[in-house]
Parts: structure tokens; sequence; C-alpha cells
């Protein structure tokens, strides 16, 4: 966001009539003579000079001047006639507790039930006073929508008693043609109309607490004549004769929306104040803006490292499957060799286990077929590791020793002393007979036998 636009309704009842409508149920037509006054500025410029437009006009500038809702957001300043504000005493601490206080602890003070104003609140100060401000959620609901429809950031709704300039120690008020507008804290003010003004302004001088050093009047002279300043002064002097406090008058060439905007603009910025109206479950959602990041030069580089990967994979999976296969035959063409009566073989290793179980439980490890299957179960897990295989050429048993002759055909004489070792972990003795290389390899004679108990 780069830019602040501050607009607000010039017949705000009507609005809000509208709202109810909206409320129930009644498809929203935005009237010809529904105006509104706004002005604009950039975060670190001036506020412009506001014009008055229809609210349609108003949309239509917005999406001329802006081309996308990111660039700028909206403040919507509303009047202090249909917003209230109060300090309420709750003893808890507990910030749970305190919101499930508040809706009981202002009944009395609304005119409505609670139920349908929307709330916020202040810290809690040391005295157990919790500040308030209220505003029919018909209408915060309604002007949602409508902003919503046509696509404009609404960020803010402030009050405008709430959204005076105060200084520490002083309380301000303003008249902006039909209320006399009174703020004394960041979250408690009010807005009297001006025919209330003398009684209102007695009450508040009788029972507001914390009276101010300074009562800071603001005179906007584009709104005054002559009588209306000086009636203004006269109830307020007749108000605070007896008060100790002082009352300064300033005078200001602008109207009060200009005031009130250039106020929120150097005193706010792009933050949001206390006081505005959209939190909790109407808080406004934030907006990002496109990324200057060029992204397509590197998503190619992706999609292109994904491609290639995949092939790597698929290359990768079609070799293993093949060599998968290579072991599968191997593995076969030896248990056939070793179990030639085996005419349907389906599982090798399954097969294999099964011949040694039977053999071992039948002749205890020591008969001919058991040192074979033995022997044979080397010979496949040797295979199985290494691409070279150990091919076995004939076999013999005698019956009188107990020995196993195992004539085999191997690469070289590291690859016969590591296969003697692994039928020794086996538990099986071995012993070489006769070993030869030539151009095929290493022919050799092992005698085996059992050395399990």
């Amino acid at each position: 966001m780069t830019s602040k636009v501050f607009v607000r309704f010039i017949n705000e009842n009507q609005w809000v009539g509208l709202c109810g409508k909206l409320a129930a149920g009644d498809p929203l037509e935005i009237p010809e003579d529904l105006f509104v006054e706004w002005s604009s500025a950039d975060l670190d410029g001036r506020v412009s000079d506001s014009q008055i437009v229809p609210f349609n006009e108003f949309v239509e500038q917005l999406k001329s001047r802006w081309a996308h809702s990111y660039q700028y957001g909206i403040s919507l300043i509303v009047s202090g006639a249909n917003v209230f504000s109060s300090e309420v005493t709750i003893p808890s601490k507990q910030t749970r507790q305190i919101a499930q206080a508040l809706p009981y602890m202002i009944e009395d003070q609304v005119a409505q039930d609670v139920s349908h104003f929307h709330l916020i609140m202040g810290e809690r100060s040391a005295e157990g006073l919790v500040p308030v401000v209220g505003i029919p959620k018909q209408l915060i609901e309604g002007t949602r929508d409508l902003f919503s429809q046509h696509d404009l950031p609404l960020d803010s709704i402030l009050p405008d008693m709430l959204s005076l300039p105060l200084r520490d120690g002083e309380w301000s008020l303003m008249f902006d043609g039909k209320h006399l507008l009174i703020k004394r804290s960041e979250l408690d003010g009010l807005a009297i109309e001006m025919d209330a003004a003398p009684v209102v302004l007695a009450s508040i001088m009788e029972h507001w607490q914390n009276k101010p050093q300074v009562l800071r009047v603001l005179f906007c002279l584009e709104h005054l004549n002559e009588n209306v300043n000086n009636w203004i002064r006269t109830q307020i002097s007749g108000q605070v004769a007896d008060s100790e406090f002082e009352v300064e008058y300033d005078e200001i060439n602008s109207n009060d929306f200009q005031l009130l905007c250039d106020h929120l603009h150097s005193h706010f910025g792009a933050k949001k104040p206390r006081f505005d109206l959209l939190q909790g479950r109407y808080a406004s959602s934030g907006r990002r803006g496109p990324s200057g990041f060029n992204w397509k030069p590197l998503a190619a580089m992706v999609a292109l490292f994904v491609v290639s990967y995949s092939v790597f994979l698929h290359t990768q999976a079609w070799k293993m499957n093949q060599e998968a296969e290579q072991l599968a035959d191997s593995s076969k063409t030896l248990y056939k060799q070793l179990f030639p009566r085996d005419k349907r073989v389906v599982n090798v290793q399954r097969q294999m286990e099964q011949h040694i179980k039977e053999y071992q439980s039948g002749a205890q490890g020591q008969g001919f077929m058991a040192l074979l299957a033995l022997a044979g179960e080397q010979i496949h897990a040797s295979n199985r590791a290494d691409s070279s295989n150990i091919s076995p050429r004939r076999v013999a048993y005698d019956d009188a020793q107990g020995d196993l002759k195992l004539d085999l055909l191997v690469k070289d004489f590291s690859q016969l002393e590591e296969f003697k070792g692994k039928l020794q972990q086996a538990q099986l003795g071995v012993e070489t007979a006769s070993a030869t290389q030539d151009k095929e390899g290493v022919k050799a004679r092992l005698k085996i036998r059992s050395e399990r108990s």
C-alpha cells in the first residue's frame, strides 16, 4: 500500500437506512443522491483537498487512479451520532472475563439490545475502568458489503469524535456543522447535536471525572459564521466559568473533514488507530501486491530438472529390473543343477529353505542332501552378491567319510577363498582337494563335511 484514502458519507443517515434494508435481505442498490466526501494522500505526502461526489462516481475515480486495490487503503470516517463510547468498571483483569462481562455492563447505557452492537475495548486502567466503543452490527456489515461489492479496500472505520487531535492533559472540542464533537481520551468521546449542546455540556462538566488542564476548542472556519462562532463561545464560557481549567480557541482555515484527515494521516500514517472499529470478527484482511521477482526462468529450470530427474529414475529402474531378472534366472539355473528332480520351480529361496529344513531334520545335517543343500545355499548367496557366478560342475558324495566333493568354476583364487570362508561360517569343514587356473578361471574341487554336533 502506497496511498491512503479518507472518505465519509455526506448524508450518513440515508446510508444507515440502506444498511437496515440490506440486513433484511433486500438487494443493495446505491441511490444516485448518496454523496461522499473524500480526499487522499501518499504515505509520505500531504492530504489533498477534499471533494464531494456521488458514491458511484467516487468508485469510478478510485478505479481510474489506482489500477489495483493493493495500492491503497480506505479509512471511512463515521459520525459519532451512530457510535457510542463509554467506560465500565470490571474487577477482573483477565481479558477473557472482561470480554464476557462487557455486554452486560453496558446494556443499561444503550437503548437497544446490546447483541445488536459490535464492541471494541481498550486496556483496563489501574482503577478497573475499561473503555468501550460500539457501533450497530448492521451498519458495519452493510458498509463492509458495500465496499467489498465494488472491490474497494476498506481498511478502517473510524468514529469522527475519536479522530480529533488530542494532547496530553487536554480535551478537544469541534463543531462539524451538525454536531459538537468532544474527545477526552483515545477511546472516549461524544457527538452532541447542536440543539442539545447546552444541556449535555452542563452534564459533562458536572459528571465527567479527571477534568483536563485545557479545553481546546477547534473552530473550522469554513463551517462557522460569526453568529455560530459567538454562540459556541458563549455556551462554553457559561459552562466552564467555575472550572479550574483553561479554554483555548484554535481557528483553522479548513473544514472539519480536512482537519480529521490531516490529523489521521500525520499521526498514524499506515498504522491502524486503536479506535478502529474493524477489529475482531470484522478485522480487515491484508492485501499483497504481485511480486516483482521474475519467476519464469526459475520455473523453467525447475521443470527441466524434474523432467531430467524423472528420466534418470526411469532409466535406473529399468536397469535394476534387468539385473533382477538376470539374477533370478541365474538362481533358478543353479537350483535346477542342485535339485534336478524338482521340475516346478516357483520360488527359489523358499524352495531352497524347505530342502534345508527337510534334510536337516531328516539326517541331522550330516547326509548328502543336507550338505548339498547347505553348499547350494552359499553358492546362491554368493552369486546374488557378486556378478561373477560360481558355477558348480560336478557333485559326488563319499558315504564312508561323510564328505561332499564339489567341483566348481570360480573367477579367481580370491573368490575361491571367499566362498570357502562362507562355507565355514555355515559350520561346514572345507578342504581344497585341487585347484588349477586356466583361461576360463579357477577350477577347484572342494571336500565339504558338516561340523555341526
